[in-house]
Formats: C-alpha cells, structure tokens, sequence
C-alpha cells in the first residue's frame, strides 16, 4: 500500500518535469524567430564553444546564432540573434564583461556578456570573418577574413586601427600573446604561413618558425613561451616562442579542428574528426588521455578551473566531461549538423528530414521530436542521409545514402531492404504515384528505376531500367503526376526528361549556364520548375520541353523549389533566402529570410499553409503562409 501511495506521489510528478520539459523545448525554439516563421526545429551546427569566464555558463557559436547555455542544468538560457551568416568564432574580453563573435556576414560583433545585449559592430571586412580574439589590455580586437587579411579595431571607438595584409589566403586564426606585445595569425593551405605582428605599429615582426602544413588553429601557452598549431596535415606542432624552433611535433589521428591550453597551461587538449578529444602533456608531449565521441569532435573547451572540458561533435551533440574521471557529466542535444533533405507525410501531421546516418521525424504541431531511425555507419564512418521520400500512402520512407536507396517502415523504424548498384552517391530519390516504383539519381550520373513490390512481404523488387545521358552528377529526380515521365536534373546544365516504361530519352531541356540541383512538377503535370546554381529558376512546358519563363532576382544558387498544391505559387531557396513566385505572372510575391545558410530543402504543406525549409545552417523553419496572405 506505501509502494502505491508513493507511486500515486512520484508519476504525476515525472509527469509534469515531462510536460515542464516539453513546455521548455517548445519555448526555446521560438527564440529569435524571423517574421512569418511559426517554429524552429534544430538548434544550428555548432563551430566553436566557449566557457564563460566564472564557469556558470557555456556560449556556442552556432550557424544560427549564439546559445547560452546553464553549465550545471545543460539547459538553453538563450539564444541570441542578428548575425545574417553562421557564427564561426567567440572570445571573451579580459574582464569578462563582453564578448565578440565572428560570423560569415562579413563582421563581427560585441555583445555584453552579462545582458546579452548588442553593442557594437565591427564592419570593414570584404568576406567572412573566420576568427575574433582580444587583446590583453581589452583595448584591441584582432579579426580574420577570409578577404586574407588581419583587422585591428579600436574598442574604445569601433573603428579600423589598421588592416595587416600580408597573407596570400584565407585567415583562419588569431592570437595575441599575453604580453599584448604580438600577434600571430595563420591562413589557409596557398599561404600556409604562421605570420607575427607588433599590433601597436601594425608592423610584421622578424619572428620566424619553421615550414607548416595548413593551420587552422594556433594558441598562445598561458606563460607566453610556446606557441602550439593545429594542422591539417594531423599534426599538432609545438613551437618554441624564444628559438622559433619546433619543440615536438605529434601525431594526430584525424584533421585537428580544435586546440586549446589548460588555465595552468600544462595539459593540451585537442579535437579531431577520428571522433576524439586528445589529452597532451604540454612540456613531454605524452599523451595522457582521450575521450571518445561518435562523430568527428569540431570544438573543445576548459573550465576556468581546469576539472572539466566541454566538446561538441558533428552528432549535435555538447558534452561536458570530468577531466580526472573521464566521466561524461552531462550531454546536450538538438544542434545537427546538416538538414540535408525534408518530405512532409501524406497526412500533412509529420515531416521527414535527412541527417547524418539517420532519419527524423518530427510532429509538425509542436515541433517535437518523434523518433529516429539509424542508418547504419559503414566502416564507422557516418552516412550521409541526402534524400527522404514518403511513399504515396504514408507508410514506407525511402532513403538515399552513400550508393545505396534504402525502404524504412514508417511506423515501426524496420529496415525494408536495399537497392543497390549505383557506382556513386545518391542525391535524390522519388516514389512513382502508385507507389510501384522508386527512382534514384545519383553522382554516377545515371537515373534507375526500382521495382517495389507493393503488398508483399519482400518489397525489393527488381531493377527496371538504368538512365544513361548526362555527362555530371545527377542532382534532382521528379516523376510526372500521371506517373509516365521522369525528369532529372543534372550538374551538366540540363534537364532531361525520360518515358518511365521503355527508358527512352524525351527531350533535353538546355537553358541553364551552371548546375541544375532541383526540379519539380507541377500539381497539374504541364510545367516543370528547375533551379540552377546560375541562381535562376526556369519554367518548362512539360510536353514540348519549351522555356516558358525565367524567374531571376536571386542572389545566386537555387538549391531547392516547389509548388504549393494549386499550382499556384513557387518557392524557391537560395543562399539564405525564400522567394515566393508568383506562376503566373512571374511576380515575386515573398521573401522570407532568416536563415543563415543555403536553403536547400522546400516543402509545402499538403494544404498549403505551411511551408516547411530545410537549410545547411542546421535547422527547420515552418513559415504559415496565411498570414504572408493576410499580410500582403
């Protein structure tokens, strides 16, 4: 009787942390939604990760923007926004009262560490800016561009102090020493170059190392005697600041993404993409330990009090661990590394999205996460799952990963077997209208068509017909509604369009001046829509193979389109923007922004009040376009 009273107490109580938990999610992703987006799903791809200076909090530099994150809890404290690029790099100032980020838009940024609030902008750089760091004083700001050049900012001011130029390419990381006395940069594999500057005079300083591979990642030891580089070349390389001499040079097991000191300066940690975080001996070199991850590890951070490091991996995933222990404290989730494909269920109540090495399902309502389905690394390498299709009937998910199309149950997660014999990549797969058929396109530059055997037991049927034509990468595939015609876009410029049955090449649609990723058919079947990396959509007549109209006003690379179920409205996804069209008339009716990166998924909704996009800065927005209605 005690057992059932305390039960009566204990689940309403998990219960509602339950309901707590899920009110919590829900209100995190609506922070810093653009106009017209109703949710968010994903939380961006993580770049760099940084302990606040009193160790109560963790700031991520996401492709979205900047999440705080509670140290203790593992919960979001907030997100913050403004950025119109990923945001690659953050550094704390001195006094821990600010921070600046770096970001793909060209600036940087200075935010207050205890508000949260902007305060200034740092704008002058002609490409994006790769790295931010302070000097000690907290009087300067070093940037790196990829215009391949150094900035020094004014903080009191915000002005340019000078730009170094020098580099020969892309900038990648920059330090002062804790003297305040240099700055070192280091530039991508044309330069690879380590470069020292007196940051008073902007003057290159006679300080020479030996030959480096491409660098990355450079960090001052707290003392200031040592200099330590991460190359692509999987080595990290000490440097002795008062010889220029190399001290030691270790083996890594992967590409060094990440490289950073311990506050007492004796330890080294490193992050590689062979899924680990490195432990070295700062005066020996030994290697003292490793902490092991599940996907290549891209950014690695102490405490300031040295117990613990927090890593975030190409999983999604931060985890905070006990140095001593090599316990894992805690894990947060929810940052995915690419949405690289999306498809909404016949129903309209679930999409479907591509990630790496496994399928999401989401509840399009709440946002919430429903369940996943793992496609299996092959040699413990993570796959990348680059096209989804939902079967006419809801209840089998197609997948294309590496080179082969796999069939999923919908509701139980059940491998359905594979199709294999394609010699490259799948990049998109498609059912047929009956369901009978699914067709693949992929980077052997061939279009197949596989038999389903619908109602069966075993669904893998045979193969029907191999579309040889295009000279490049098959991109996008799309059946006809009436299930006869098969069009396929290829990097090869083209559209081809091929009769289902007998295999035959109908007509080649040439107008594109670059890569053709996307096409679609209309609900009605008498257009097809083709967006192209010449960031212009094209409009077909499906039965003549005649351009009908160019959709131009992008700012370039038309990764994904599609049509709203009347046919009425196209839109379509570049850089980091969603255009609305008009069909008809060809007149823009929307420009729907808010994502940080290449838009390269687009679904409607099957009533067409929502449009769902799939961006390479990690996340899902779902727009309600009844409103865009309302408003316009």
């Amino acid at each position: 009787m005690k057992i059932l009273n305390l039960l009566l107490i204990i689940l309403p109580l998990i219960s509602g942390l339950c309901l707590l938990s899920n009110a919590f999610a829900q209100t995190n992703a609506l922070w810093g939604l653009p106009p017209g987006a109703t949710n968010r799903i994903g939380k961006g791809r993580v770049n760099e990760i940084k302990y606040f200076p009193d160790g109560t909090k963790l700031a991520v530099a996401s492709t979205i923007g900047i999440w705080i994150y509670d140290v203790q809890t593992g919960e979001p404290l907030d997100l913050l926004t403004g950025h119109t690029g990923p945001v690659n790099s953050i550094a704390f100032s001195p006094d821990g009262a600010t921070f600046a980020t770096a970001s793909d838009d060209n600036t940087a940024w200075v935010w207050d560490a205890n508000t949260g609030e902007h305060k200034a902008s740092i704008v002058g750089h002609r490409d994006d800016v790769n790295a931010v760091a302070f000097s000690p004083d907290g009087q300067l700001l070093a940037t790196g561009s990829d215009d391949d050049t150094v900035g020094l900012w004014d903080l009191n001011t915000g002005e340019w102090k000078t730009r170094l130029e020098g580099h020969t390419d892309h900038v990648y990381s920059v330090a002062f020493s804790p003297d305040g006395e240099v700055l070192v940069s280091s530039a991508a594999w044309k330069d690879a170059d380590i470069r020292f500057w007196n940051p008073r005079t902007a003057k290159p300083l006679d300080i020479s190392i030996g030959d480096t591979d491409w660098v990355e990642h450079i960090v001052y030891a707290p003392d200031g005697s040592m200099l330590v580089s991460g190359d692509t070349d999987k080595t990290l390389r000490f440097w002795d600041l008062g010889t220029g001499k190399l001290l030691r040079a270790l083996d890594s097991e992967g590409e060094i993404n990440a490289v950073v000191f311990a506050p007492d300066g004796k330890t080294v940690a490193s992050a590689c993409s062979y899924y680990l975080v490195s432990f070295w001996d700062a005066v020996t070199g030994e290697l003292l330990k490793t902490l092991e991850h599940d996907a290549p590890v891209i950014s690695v951070a102490y405490s300031p009090d040295g117990k613990t490091v927090a890593s975030a991996s190409e999983d999604g995933k931060i985890q905070f661990w006990d140095i001593a222990s090599s316990n894992r404290l805690k894990t947060v989730t929810g940052h995915a590394f690419h949405v690289f494909s999306l498809a909404y269920s016949p129903d309209g109540n679930t999409l479907v999205s591509g990630n790496i090495s496994k399928i999401d399902f989401w509840h399009l309502a709440t946002g919430e996460h429903l369940r996943a389905i793992s496609v299996q690394p092959e040699h413990f390498r993570s796959e990348n799952v680059h096209s989804v299709a939902y079967s006419p009937d809801g209840s089998i998910v197609a997948s294309g990963n590496s080179d082969k199309a796999r069939l999923w149950d919908v509701e139980t997660g059940r491998f359905l077997g594979t199709f294999s014999g394609h010699k490259g990549m799948i990049s998109s797969v498609a059912f047929s209208p009956d369901g009978r058929m699914l067709a693949s396109g992929s980077h052997d530059n061939t279009v197949r068509l596989w038999e389903i055997r619908v109602g069966e037991l075993y669904l893998i049927g045979d193969l029907l017909q191999v579309l040889a034509g295009h000279t490049e990468d098959i991109a996008s595939v799309a059946f006809s509604p009436d299930g006869n015609t098969l069009a396929s876009g290829s990097h090869d410029n083209t559209i081809r369009l091929w009769d289902v049955q007998t295999g035959d090449l109908l007509e080649t649609l040439v107008g594109h001046t670059s890569k053709v990723y996307t096409v679609v058919y209309s609900p009605d079947g008498s257009t097809i829509a083709s967006g192209s990396w010449d960031g212009t959509v094209c409009l077909w007549d499906s039965q003549t193979g005649e351009l009908l109209q160019t959709l131009r006003g992008h700012t370039r690379n038309i990764a994904a389109v599609a049509f709203s179920p009347d046919g009425s409205t196209l839109a379509c996804g570049d850089d980091d923007t969603i255009h609305l069209w008009d069909v008809q008339t060809g007149t823009r009716l929307h420009s729907l922004t808010g994502h940080t990166d290449l838009v390269d998924s687009l679904m409607f909704s099957p009533d067409g009040k929502q449009l769902a996009s799939g961006s390479r800065d990690g996340s899902i927005l779902l727009w309600d376009l009844t409103k865009l209605v309302a408003d316009r």
